[in-house]
């Protein structure tokens, strides 16, 4: 093989994580903090999880008075007015673990919480501070997330947290961030409203393809990616027509799993998610919608330089000989989400905005066939 022919690269291997999955969660919760040997913990959640007999019940009832102390109400897109709630339950209580109970936003807060304790960050002002240093002091005390959708936060050492003095959300990253422990229980799932459930399934889909078709592509990301579409395709689409099928829940939680591997370990996605920022920044819309209704379109943008590649995703999914981009459509149109942006509330007269911050996305300039102005726009309202 000639030199310029081989692969080559550089891996890091992800932070060392505990993932149990397809037990039932009492067990498995008990189980892990064992394993961390935690006698104390908080929890946290959303508000929709706090009403009585739904997770947070199942959750906190067997632990009787290992939990010291429970923090809901945490908003979606994680304000930082929330990271420093959960940051203040966590001080002087000798607490040794943090139980995450929720979606994304839930997640996140939690992970971004940490940090702010072992900083001694003390406002949401203070919280800047994290976005410029890389000497952070490691997250503590040990994190248990029990994720209800399938977006995936879980498994990455990044939390994006919305700051609301800007209405923008920043990264923030430490090597050690992501949760200690994840347990994945398809019975956890089953108060996920049906459209969160389909569109987190989508962004799990959206994770995989783009790991696959990323410029940096590895072959650590690339085993995930092709492990994972199969089984959300399949889980997410018995899943929606059943709801009850915690089989299929399973495979869409083992298959996002899957899917985020490679954005664990620096895989850059693309223009899906680049312009899905974009438009939840100037919409508000939620991040699982823009990828149901934008990756068919950048796909189809994508295919001038990717074809091949693509075509190996297409096999995968048993539709040989079908462009890509036309069975991703077609899989999403079974799950009863939005397809249009026009379906989700979009102004054709926001495009132009939605445009100018897709193209200063660094996902957008990583993606593999650039994008000019009038090339963003054409995608765009092709999506509208």
């Amino acid at each position: 093989m000639k030199g310029q022919d081989m692969m080559q690269g550089r891996f890091q291997p992800p932070a060392r994580q505990i993932v149990y999955y397809g037990r039932p969660l009492a067990e498995a919760l008990d189980q892990a903090l064992k394993d961390l040997w935690s006698s104390q913990a908080v929890v946290v959640t959303n508000t929709s999880l706090a009403q009585p007999g739904r997770l947070l019940e199942k959750v906190t009832a067997p632990l009787g008075e290992i939990v010291t102390n429970v923090v809901t109400g945490v908003r979606e897109n994680s304000p930082r007015a929330d990271v420093i709630r959960i940051a203040g339950s966590l001080r002087g209580r000798g607490t040794e673990s943090l139980i995450a109970v929720g979606g994304g936003s839930v997640i996140e807060a939690a992970k971004a919480a940490r940090i702010c304790l072992t900083n001694n960050v003390a406002d949401v002002e203070d919280m800047d501070r994290l976005k410029r240093v890389t000497t952070a002091a490691s997250p503590r005390p040990y994190l248990i997330a029990i994720p209800t959708t399938l977006s995936g936060p879980e498994f990455t050492p990044f939390a994006g947290i919305l700051d609301e003095r800007t209405g923008v959300k920043d990264a923030f990253f430490h090597t050690d961030l992501a949760p200690d422990v994840v347990i994945l229980d398809p019975e956890a799932t089953r108060d996920t409203p049906a459209r969160l459930w389909a569109a987190t399934g989508v962004r799990a889909v959206d994770h995989a393809v783009e790991t696959w078709c990323s410029t940096n592509a590895s072959p650590y990301g690339d085993a995930g990616a092709l492990a994972a579409l199969p089984l959300l395709a399949r889980g997410l689409v018995a899943s929606v027509a059943d709801p009850a099928d915690m089989a299929a829940r399973n495979d869409c939680q083992v298959g996002a799993w899957m899917a985020i591997q490679g954005g664990t370990v620096g895989v850059v996605h693309g223009a899906s998610h680049g312009i899905g920022h974009a438009l939840s920044g100037v919409t508000g819309m939620n991040h699982g919608i823009t990828s149901c209704i934008m990756l068919p379109h950048v796909l189809r943008w994508n295919a001038a330089v990717n074809a091949d590649r693509q075509a190996v995703l297409a096999g995968v999914l048993g539709q040989q000989g079908r462009p890509l981009a036309d069975v991703i459509h077609d899989l999403i149109g079974k799950l009863g989400v939005p397809q249009r942006l026009r379906d989700d509330g979009v102004r054709e007269d926001q495009l132009e905005a939605i445009a100018d911050l897709a193209l200063t996305n660094f996902r957008v300039k990583a993606n593999p066939r650039p994008f000019d102005r009038d090339a963003m726009l054409g995608v765009l309202r092709a999506a509208w």
